[in-house]
């Protein structure tokens, strides 16, 4: 396979978890038919543990670093472990969680080092 072929396929698949996220999270917040009770609190900590990592994800796609995509990994990992086992759609955040690693391990093969 082509080398510019898995880059732009490796960019697509990592901005579309990205998006995902942001989106998931959106829908977790005002949507959550779960969670009725939820706290202004529940809201900023799942920003900062969700949304934040999946643009910082994206920034390291943009920029080419392997390092900070693995951070953005890292920061969103435990949060979105937790994500796995409640009630419906919510789940999928351990699914882009695990594509952000995906990422970040075709980027190590292609050679990117930081």
């Amino acid at each position: 396979m082509n080398s510019k072929i898995v880059v732009k396929l490796t960019n697509l698949v990592g901005y579309t978890a990205s998006i995902s996220t942001i989106l998931l999270w959106i829908i977790f917040v005002w949507v959550n038919p779960y969670g009725p009770g939820m706290e202004k609190t529940s809201a900023f900590i799942t920003f900062m543990m969700l949304v934040l990592p999946a643009v910082i994800f994206g920034t390291g796609l943009m920029l080419e670093r392997s390092m900070i995509l693995l951070a953005a990994y890292i920061w969103s990992f435990p949060y979105s472990i937790y994500m796995v086992v409640t009630p419906g759609v919510f789940m999928l955040f351990g699914m882009t969680s695990f594509i952000y690693f995906i990422c970040f391990m075709m980027y190590r093969f292609r050679g990117v080092k930081y």
